[in-house]
């Protein structure tokens, strides 16, 4: 045995093997150390203590110590030999195939992938978190732990009481959104242009119907100074046009995120693509999607069922066929 600042080791080269040896190795040490130098119970009681364990887990310390030395003081991993209930390879595979067609996330995926099951009569089912996990796991995905603040939501109380209307761009090329606030209904267009006449063309187009209120930013195809936009509002709008306020964008919170999900789809699929049709085609698929098979738990349905009282039951073929998704997908018959 020897003393070395102050400290027991039970051989001398111990001292030059704990310096690389993270401290709680080091103290684990000490204590082992000072148990076996004394067969003293008081001894052991001490160390074990000193440590914040029990007497038993203490034991099994100084067995593992004395069969495998100072490796055996570090901390063993707690993952299973084997595993059982492991996702299968190939439902893995699928997992990564969908999500490379679409983008969707985990919950998305899941539902997609198990009515692709049960059409198959399949008895596997996949539920979105293990969804989450083979992403993380494969690389796609960054693994975050997400703080999920408390917002209170507010809508408006009926189908057509409130549409939020908005521009964004894909690659440069306007892309016009609206959505309903109450169903989460939403609407999208390629523009050639971000004139005002080009835009209340594609309001029309996208909503032909008249409704309660519209709610803008403050851009100037929606100013209060321009014609066109006023003229609109005299034919489609019952009441009046809303603009939101300044340097607050969570007025238009919700279609703010139907618009990031339509870009993260668009680009996934077309990446800098500017072909005026393909932009179409994904917009179309994507639409379809989000208001007959995007289940949101805000509204507890579907957009199109909440809006209309009814959705296309189709959608899931739809989905299929337009991303060519057949040869790892099962299509309803």
């Amino acid at each position: 045995m020897y003393i070395f600042n102050g400290e027991l080791y039970l051989k001398k080269e111990h001292i030059q093997l704990l310096k690389n040896e993270p401290e709680y190795v080091k103290r684990r040490y000490h204590a082992v150390a000072r148990a076996v130098s004394s067969k003293n119970n008081i001894v052991r009681e001490k160390a074990s203590h000193d440590l914040g364990i029990g007497m038993r887990q203490f034991r099994r310390l100084l067995k593992r110590f004395q069969d495998e030395g100072i490796p055996g003081l570090r901390y063993k991993s707690k993952r299973p030999h084997s595993s059982p209930n492991k996702t299968t390879q190939w439902l893995e595979d699928l997992v990564v195939n969908v999500r490379e067609k679409t983008g969707f996330g985990s919950f998305h995926i899941s539902q997609i992938v198990n009515i692709s099951l049960e059409n198959q009569g399949k008895m596997e089912r996949i539920a979105p978190r293990t969804v989450s996990r083979i992403l993380v796991r494969r690389g796609i995905i960054e693994s975050e732990k997400r703080i999920k603040n408390e917002w209170k939501r507010f809508e408006w109380g009926h189908p057509n009481r409130l549409v939020q209307t908005d521009l964004t761009k894909f690659n440069g090329i306007p892309i016009l959104t609206m959505e309903d606030d109450y169903s989460r209904r939403g609407w999208a267009i390629r523009l050639t242009n971000q004139r005002d006449t080009t835009v209340v063309r594609g309001m029309k187009k996208l909503l032909k119907v008249r409704y309660d209120n519209l709610l803008t930013d403050n851009g100037s195809q929606f100013s209060r100074k321009n014609r066109v936009i006023r003229e609109y509002c005299e034919e489609y709008i019952n009441e009046k046009h809303i603009w939101t306020s300044v340097h607050h964008p969570q007025t238009m919170g919700k279609l703010s995120a139907f618009q990031k999900g339509l870009k993260r789809f668009l680009y996934h699929n077309l990446g800098i693509s500017r072909d005026a049709h393909e932009i179409d085609r994904y917009i179309d698929v994507y639409v379809h999607w989000y208001n007959n098979g995007k289940y949101h738990s805000a509204i507890d349905t579907y957009p199109e069922e909440r809006y209309s009282g009814q959705r296309d039951v189709e959608w899931y073929n739809h989905l299929v066929k337009s991303l060519k998704l057949e040869e790892i997908l099962c299509m309803k018959s």
